[in-house]
């Protein structure tokens, strides 16, 4: 759930938004996903219930967390590897004008 997660983390980084903003979304997101698995049979045991509620409570916002640091992984990766390509760049075009420069 959490590797799902991470691709909404990206999304909200690029658009900008606060991190806190951020961990809420996912955390909401994960919340969202954790109570489908809920079987309908505890709704009829409130002690049970709110034992679960608690549990999924906390395992969101783990998931959220989660997510959150394999979502910046991966912008972190990207920017990584955008900048060596820069790079790569930047070097090929120095060297061709190190070889025009040396013909004269």
């Amino acid at each position: 759930m959490a590797d799902n997660l991470a691709g909404m983390c990206a999304d909200l980084c690029m658009a900008q938004v606060e991190p806190e903003q951020a961990l809420e979304r996912i955390q909401d997101k994960a919340l969202e996903q954790l109570v489908r698995l809920l079987d309908t049979r505890i709704l009829a045991n409130e002690e049970a219930m709110d034992r679960c509620l608690g549990l999924i409570a906390e395992e969101s916002g783990r998931i959220a967390y989660e997510a959150l640091d394999k979502g910046m992984t991966r912008l972190q990766e990207g920017l990584a590897l955008l900048e060596s390509l820069e790079n790569n760049e930047e070097v090929e075009g120095l060297g061709g004008e190190f070889a025009c420069g040396s013909v004269n």
